[in-house]
């Protein structure tokens, strides 16, 4: 099972309650998200959202941790703590904090944190010898097991 967090953007258009500017320098909120199976196959359904002013920290691993938390309670196969690798929660660098990644871990959830690559990162893994590097699992409709994960 996949579990996708996101924050996005909210834009409000007068003064409402929390309102605040954004880092895009835009006025609004900036909820945090937790979503199952988002995606093209995925029927994305909402799990846990977190309320956040505008001016809310991206990267606030305490948020995360909230979200994440309420967001398993919510999945009918999660009987306690440790779920084990059969759960994949899926995030941008916003969630590529030590103490977010430190939580997942002590869940036994599997993780993936995406960002973007700058120049100097990008020459850095060029210098990583060939035999280091993991081919990465991508789910697919054809390679999901019936527990809704990578063959």
């Amino acid at each position: 099972m996949i579990v996708d967090l996101d924050a996005p953007l909210v834009t409000a258009h007068s003064e409402k309650q929390d309102a605040a500017p954004t880092y895009k320098r835009g006025f609004g909120f900036h909820p945090l998200c937790a979503f199952v199976d988002h995606g093209g196959e995925g029927t994305g359904e909402p799990l846990a959202i977190q309320l956040r002013p505008g001016n809310a920290g991206a990267n606030t691993a305490a948020d995360h941790i909230t979200v994440t938390a309420a967001a398993l309670e919510q999945l009918p196969q999660v009987h306690d703590f440790r779920v084990g690798k059969s759960m994949l929660v899926r995030t941008d660098s916003a969630g590529g904090t030590h103490e977010f990644l430190d939580y997942l871990t002590r869940r036994r959830l599997a993780y993936s944190v995406g960002f973007g690559l700058t120049e100097t990162t990008a020459t850095a893994a060029d210098q990583i010898s060939p035999e280091a590097w993991t081919r990465p699992t991508t789910p697919t409709a054809s390679s999901v097991t019936g527990r809704g994960w990578p063959s």
